[in-house]
């Protein structure tokens, strides 16, 4: 199949300047804060205390307890997430593209309650309520560990995830070999990086010291223990396996020529055996999804008193989320835009990608004690202050850039640049859906902005009061990601998946069109 039937225009200096904002990003929110993570791990650095003894690299050699058996947990983890994606979301798109049509619609919309259910902190409270009250282990005397509870709360989000990638795949009429493995490797690398660096479940999960994974034992030397030179060498450590797991996974995209191109050969009879069996193995996959979801489902209703009202924690969750969404989403799909539909660089655009691979996984998991040193501290905490505290940093969202640029490459040697937004738009939108969602249910950042427990977030109030669950105290998992929210997110990914994501192919190689 040909990508575009006309050449397509390189606009080099205007591609150029669309790229700016991001890069003034990148420096600010990513390259800065590595550099001074790097000069805090050189030093004995203490809680709030100014500067410290120069002690080279002698907080490296402290790291033992951090990256011990918990370490190998976490990657174990991270590849078990991740062969759920690629084998289970794979196996189940393979079925679903043969059996046609309706076998890709039956994914695209049962899967979205499931892959739509993105607060980590929501999930793991619910658990957490649930093993405190017995409530999901036939033998009460045993609990089921942090990376137990992940797997099966996931699971039904990772098979979604997979096979929506994988439908990309199969819905290309092209020699599939090159995009199948890319997919599998930014599944796998995805999922290894946010098992990595993610805090909710190992926080509120009852985890063992020798199970905890690097980021928990991060949080508690800086938190806990006040070492914020320590936490700060074992964050570079971590950061320095996912600028590994970035550059490979950025490379891999470049030197693949991936891009997202519309289907238009036309729509084959989809094969009744294969609808069947889409059916059963897709539902039981659901069915088991569910499962994992059940103790938060059925807490979604069961709405905790707070002493002020919900509205000022709402507000201070989702309010200066959606500023640096609509500010990070924004420059990073201005940044995908010039990339890739002006072309800057002509075919070699796509090496543009490459400055920004080393932080395509980096999240607060990592820069957290560098993000606390340099909170934004007032004498005033009234609501304002509060608020303004609470806007994340690092708000560039590099995935984002990432996936825009790949998909304006291939709606564009197809269509202009203008008229590429047509089919980006909804996608561009669905991103930033989720990215506000994740940001506002976002454990870490929550627990290093809140000075003031007068004017705490949502996710703050929850882990808080989560560790008086076994003292009776009311959960608060229904403030956290609202029913109303929750569905709306569900239908905004059943629709743009039905209506975009489904007329989409992934493509690699060569195109097929002069530059």
């Amino acid at each position: 199949m040909v990508d575009t039937p006309t050449p397509v225009r390189r606009t080099p200096l205007l591609g150029l300047l669309f790229a700016v904002p991001a890069v003034l990003m990148l420096c600010s929110g990513y390259v800065v804060p590595t550099v001074r993570l790097l000069w805090t791990s050189l030093h004995r650095t203490v809680f709030f205390r100014e500067g410290g003894d120069f002690v080279g690299l002698d907080n490296y050699g402290r790291l033992d307890t951090m990256f011990g058996g918990g370490t190998f947990l976490a990657i174990g983890l991270g590849l078990a997430t991740g062969a759920v994606a690629v084998v289970g979301g794979g196996g189940l798109a393979y079925f679903a593209n043969r059996a046609g049509r309706v076998g890709r619609r039956f994914v695209w919309i049962g899967f979205a309650l499931p892959v739509a259910a993105l607060s980590a902190v929501a999930i793991a409270s619910a658990w957490q309520l649930a093993i405190s009250r017995r409530e999901v282990n036939a033998f009460p005397d045993v609990e089921p560990g942090y990376a137990v509870v992940v797997l099966l709360a996931t699971f039904g989000l990772l098979v979604g995830v997979g096979a929506a990638a994988y439908l990309l795949v199969f819905r290309s009429a092209r020699k599939r070999g090159l995009a199948a493995g890319l997919a599998a490797l930014v599944l796998v690398g995805a999922t290894l990086a946010v098992t990595l660096q993610s805090l909710a479940a190992p926080l509120l999960i009852a985890t063992r010291r020798e199970d905890a994974p690097p980021v928990l034992g991060i949080y508690n030397s800086a938190f806990r223990l006040g070492n914020l030179g320590v936490s700060a060498a074992g964050s570079v450590v971590l950061l320095l396996v996912l600028a590994l797991l970035g550059v490979a996974v950025t490379a891999a995209v470049v030197f693949a020529q991936a891009r997202l191109v519309r289907v238009e050969q036309p729509e084959p009879a989809g094969n009744p055996g294969f609808l069947a069996i889409t059916l059963v193995v897709g539902g039981g996959a659901l069915l088991v999804g569910i499962v994992g979801l059940l103790p938060w489902l059925l807490d979604l209703a069961d709405f905790g008193r707070l002493p002020d009202g919900p509205f000022e924690p709402w507000l201070l969750s989702w309010g200066p989320t959606l500023i640096s969404t609509v500010v990070g989403v924004g420059a990073a799909v201005l940044a995908g835009f010039g990339i890739g539909a002006l072309r800057p660089l002509g075919r070699n655009s796509h090496l543009l990608l490459l400055p920004f691979a080393p932080w395509l996984f980096t999240g607060l998991g990592v820069t957290m004690v560098d993000a606390f040193q340099h909170l934004w501290r007032h004498d005033s905490d009234n609501f304002l202050f509060a608020f303004l505290r609470a806007i994340p940093p690092s708000s560039l969202n590099i995935p984002a850039l990432v996936l825009s640029a790949v998909l304006f490459r291939g709606l564009t040697t197809q269509d202009s640049p203008a008229r590429s937004w047509r089919t980006a738009a909804p996608v561009v939108g669905l991103v930033a859906l989720v990215t506000w969602v994740v940001q506002a249910n976002d454990v870490i950042w929550s627990l290093i902005s809140v000075t003031d427990p007068g004017n705490g977030t949502m996710p703050y109030l929850a882990v808080s009061r989560g560790f008086a669950y076994s003292f009776g105290a009311e959960s608060l998992v229904s403030w956290l990601y609202p029913i109303p929210g929750y569905l709306l997110t569900a239908a905004a990914i059943a629709v743009v998946g039905v209506f975009v994501l489904d007329r989409l192919a992934l493509h690699t190689g060569p195109e097929d069109q002069p530059q």
